[in-house]
């Protein structure tokens, strides 16, 4: 028997169960398809969740340490990574339960199994979908498809993952082993900078090889700057330019051994591990893309428009498997513009210059928009002001005073176009910055909002305010 509904989603992440309930908001019978054995997809269940969870154990720990430095002897200090492990469980476990629930409120049908397009469309207005599971076949019927089904850790040719020496960052959320005594880190994106920092809290001696000229090479060069001279402090070895032979690894009775090519010649690195974060790939296998009018680049990322409408009628798409920002948040948010569209309720496109872009490394670093050299590139005349943390009373008493905050703004109107920042907390700091973008909001607008004293947030008032030159204490 085929079911029938006006919206079929095929997976259970954030860029498929946020836009889920949108739907079901607007009144859409929806039907929501997840292979895994739990809705929430990697967020929830593989990154976001756990790895915040884990690198909070690892800001306890630091806390803990420096705890002399304000009057507070705590003795020795010392990680238990099983009960680091079960924290982390439970709050998944928690925000899974949480999930399950919110899927029976608002209606939505949940199918285990892989959803697959098949043919021939029953008319030419909808979509057959097919679901493959351990209980055996569903057939579905919609009017609309949101495609959701995110992405995957990459690897690099000739680096197996095995999953104990060659490890992706599922390995690190799901492993109940201790940490390694030393490491590797191949990449510095988000995923490797707070692996690298969560691993040296614990312990770890860390190496982390960046092939670009700088960390955090998507970021603004002066953050990169910081964050390195930061994790240099912290004991952490930084390698850029430097180029991982895969032909050049080798498995050792004490873990690995690799060589890296650098400016300075070819060094061999050797640890108990190597975490290989060079980016994430597309999961599309198994959708049956071909009985459909969807495109595809090389790298596997569904085109789609400004609504996320693919080039199959009714078929739309989000998140990871779309390319750009691959952040959960960013899904979300694709997803309802992509069910609000198809409930003709005419939504804003998403601007992707307002996506911020948070990374939990310590310190954190958080951004959206373009820096100054981006923002000239795209035209504007630009005005750039930059505040320090030691200016801020509230980072010296919480004893985090390095780092800064960013504004970037138009010159003339003094519209506020971009944000970067790092330092603490400026993961919940940059939300200001977004907010005043989404409203066309400028720099001296913002400055003009009262900051409470003392706070971490006086940093984005006074770095506003020194767009115009008008900052009061720097």
């Amino acid at each position: 028997m085929t079911e029938k509904f006006d919206l079929v989603v095929i997976g259970g992440g954030n860029g498929g169960y946020i836009p889920a309930i949108r739907a079901a908001q607007l009144g859409m019978r929806v039907a929501l398809v997840e292979r895994g054995e739990h809705l929430g997809g990697t967020c929830l269940n593989l990154g976001c969740i756990p790895t915040k969870a884990l690198l909070q154990t690892a800001a306890r720990l630091d806390d803990a340490r420096g705890g002399a430095d304000v009057g507070v002897e705590t003795g020795e200090v010392r990680l238990d990574y099983a009960k680091a492990a079960e924290h982390k469980d439970q709050v998944v476990d928690q925000l899974r339960r949480g999930l399950s629930g919110l899927m029976r409120k608002n209606r939505i049908q949940v199918y285990r199994g892989t959803g697959s397009f098949a043919e021939p469309k029953p008319i030419a207005e909808r979509q057959r979908i097919t679901v493959t599971g351990e209980d055996g076949t569903s057939e579905l019927e919609a009017s609309n498809v949101l495609i959701a089904t995110g992405s995957a850790p990459a690897t690099l040719p000739g680096l197996d993952l095995d999953g104990e020496t060659v490890i992706s960052s599922d390995d690190v959320v799901t492993t109940t082993d201790d940490p390694p005594d030393s490491i590797i880190v191949l990449g510095s994106g988000a995923v490797g900078v707070e692996f690298a920092s969560m691993y040296r809290d614990f312990g770890t001696d860390v190496t982390l090889v960046e092939l670009a000229d700088r960390i955090v090479p998507a970021e603004d060069a002066e953050v990169s700057a910081e964050l390195e001279s930061a994790f240099t402090r912290r004991g952490i070895r930084v390698l850029t330019g430097a180029s991982a032979d895969p032909a050049g690894l080798a498995k050792t009775d004490g873990g690995v051994r690799i060589d890296v090519e650098t400016g300075d010649g070819t060094e061999t690195l050797e640890a108990d591990a190597l975490l290989v974060a060079v980016g994430r790939r597309t999961v599309v296998d198994g959708l049956g893309l071909e009985a459909t009018a969807v495109e595809q680049n090389d790298r596997g990322e569904i085109g789609v428009d400004e609504y996320y409408r693919t080039g199959e009628p009714g078929v739309y798409a989000a998140g990871d498997v779309i390319g750009g920002y691959w952040l959960a948040h960013a899904a979300g948010h694709e997803g309802i513009t992509a069910v609000e569209h198809m409930a003709g309720a005419d939504p804003m496109p998403l601007d992707q210059d307002r996506i911020p872009r948070v990374t939990f490394c310590r310190p954190e670093v958080a951004s959206f928009g373009p820096d100054r050299a981006q923002a000239e590139q795209q035209g504007y005349r630009v005005e750039e002001s930059k505040v320090p943390f030691r200016a801020v009373g509230k980072a010296l008493i919480d004893g985090q005073p390095d780092g800064f905050c960013k504004v970037v703004a138009e010159a003339g109107t003094g519209l506020v176009l971009g944000m970067h920042a790092i330092g603490p907390h400026v993961t919940e700091l940059i939300a200001e910055g977004c907010y005043a973008k989404l409203v066309e909001g400028t720099a001296g607008e913002v400055g003009m909002s009262v900051h409470a004293h003392p706070t971490l947030a006086e940093v984005v008032g006074e770095a506003s305010l020194a767009v115009g030159g008008q900052a009061i204490h720097y």
